[in-house]
């Protein structure tokens, strides 16, 4: 089946479930993942060509870049600065206990020692596109719990960039990739504070043809442009996209056509993008892998669903933060499916991982992150002021 087919079958049964979400009142990013899942199933999947599903894959690459952009745009300096102590601490306990639990569980199961590593990186990690979406969704994107959870999820990029690049050098037998790290992130600080001082008088300069689309298409081809620029210094897209969107709020925030751009930046990546990612996550699903596999996949998601909530839980009496609040965070940086599945299947093509883990580790990110809208919407729905207590 051709590309545009695909794509157009891809958004009708994304919209349908997404519906169907809202009369169900079900959290619609669990909708557009089942999209996914039902995409996946044997006797459908055989429609995407090879093709096809590098271009779903390609859309859904596009969709956390400019879902990151619009979460720039949103965010609240201010606040992550008062909550900074919380992030850090809270962004460093959710990766260390997930990875320590991690290879505990491989060692102590008899796995070697490189498999155990690549697991408890892929516990560690979270995903910020699918936990914004849910946040976005229960307007708590900008609250002192939303801010912390996306703070955290920013330290975990880092961890998730020098780890890649750890298993790309097993994989290649190159240490280039580990010993050039540092020198490649100072140089995307360079470009980012080099951006920050000369992007705002050249969008001045742009913005005195008072071409609202002129306007529009400059914000968003600033944002792919550092968001080229951080992929080829191998930090990924996520961090330049993001950036991106901070530096433009920073320029942006006093003009009164600030809004109009941001909700047609909204009702884009919403209506027609984003879909994609969460279609290429159910995607990823395989209902077959279970059979043979159950327990190593009930281990593994046991062990990553508990370290990172554990891991927000324990540091509740060093932060500002209530029990509740921590427990909610823990949650949110549950919800996984995006950078360890790219180290998950580096390993496994360069044979550092066996099937049934790289299975395991599969489903369980497709799993809590279809667990965390629920959890999120249930939590907040007596009582949401605890959100910003």
């Amino acid at each position: 089946m051709d590309t545009l087919t695909v794509v157009t079958l891809c958004l009708i049964v994304s919209f349908i479930l997404s519906q169907l979400s809202r009369f169900l009142d079900i959290p619609v990013v669990v909708g557009q993942i089942l999209a996914g899942v039902i995409l996946g199933l044997p006797i459908i999947r055989h429609i995407f060509t090879p093709e096809s599903l590098n271009d779903v894959s390609f859309l859904a690459d596009i969709g956390i870049i400019f879902l990151l952009l619009y979460v720039g745009l949103r965010m609240d300096l201010t606040r992550l600065k008062r909550v900074g102590k919380d992030t850090v601490l809270i962004g460093i306990a959710t990766m260390a206990l997930p990875f320590i639990l991690g290879v505990a569980f491989m060692k102590a199961a008899g796995y070697s020692t490189t498999p155990a590593l690549v697991v408890g990186a892929c516990l560690s990690i979270t995903a910020e596109g699918t936990t914004i979406k849910t946040l976005i969704d229960v307007n708590a994107l900008t609250t002192k719990v939303g801010t912390i959870i996306i703070g955290a999820g920013l330290l975990d990029d880092v961890f998730e960039v020098l780890f890649l690049s750890l298993v790309l050098m097993f994989a290649q037998g190159s240490t280039a990739q580990v010993a050039f790290f540092p020198a490649k992130l100072l140089l995307f600080v360079l470009v980012a504070y080099g951006s920050y001082r000369l992007f705002p008088k050249l969008f001045r300069l742009i913005q005195k043809e008072h071409s609202r689309v002129t306007t529009f298409t400059s914000m968003i081809i600033f944002a792919l442009i550092v968001a080229v620029v951080s992929t080829k210094l191998d930090l990924g897209p996520i961090i330049g996209a993001l950036l991106a969107g901070i530096i433009i709020k920073h320029t942006e925030k006093y003009r009164e056509d600030f809004l109009e751009n941001l909700r047609e930046l909204e009702l884009m990546t919403f209506g027609f993008i984003i879909p994609f990612f969460f279609i290429n996550i159910g995607l990823l699903f395989d209902v077959s892998t279970f059979v043979g596999n159950f327990w190593i996949i009930l281990f593994v998601f046991f062990v990553g669903l508990v370290g990172k909530i554990a891991g927000a839980l324990i540091m509740t009496p060093f932060t500002d933060l209530s029990f509740k609040q921590t427990y909610l965070i823990g949650w949110g940086m549950n919800s996984r499916g995006a950078v360890e599945l790219v180290i998950a299947e580096i390993a496994r093509q360069a044979g550092l991982l066996p099937p049934e883990i790289y299975t395991a580790i599969v489903v369980m990110a497709v799993t809590t992150t279809l667990i965390f809208p629920f959890v999120m919407k249930h939590t907040i729905k007596s009582d949401r002021t605890f959100l910003n207590a």
